[in-house]
């Protein structure tokens, strides 16, 4: 029988979606700042980053997808781009199928 479970998009808890718009916040700050040394190509890049920092502090809740292993029932981040990758908690080899994570047998 093969051991499986379901992928689910979430969005971030208040608190993790707090961390995550005060990193941009800071770390996006001190980039503009350190580009801002930089003559002309600095400038516009220290504005794009500026851009990018109001975007993704301002902008929309986003959504990830998410799902348990299936060995040890540890709730993961997906990477949609990724096809196969190990758990970090229990080391097993877990493929992304449709909606679903699968374990795979190495011998």
């Amino acid at each position: 029988m093969e051991r499986s479970t379901e992928l689910r998009t979430v969005k971030r808890s208040i608190w993790g979606e707090l961390n995550y718009r005060l990193n941009w916040i800071i770390f996006g700050t001190i980039g503009a700042v350190l580009l801002a040394f930089i003559p002309v190509i600095g400038w516009i890049m220290g504005a794009g980053v500026i851009l990018a920092v109001l975007w993704k502090t301002f902008g929309f809740r986003e959504s990830q997808l998410v799902g348990s292993c299936p060995a040890c029932t540890k709730l993961l981040p997906i990477d949609p781009k990724t096809d196969v990758f190990a758990c970090p908690v229990c080391q097993s080899c877990i493929a992304i199928q449709e909606d679903k994570l699968v374990i795979i047998k190495i011998d």
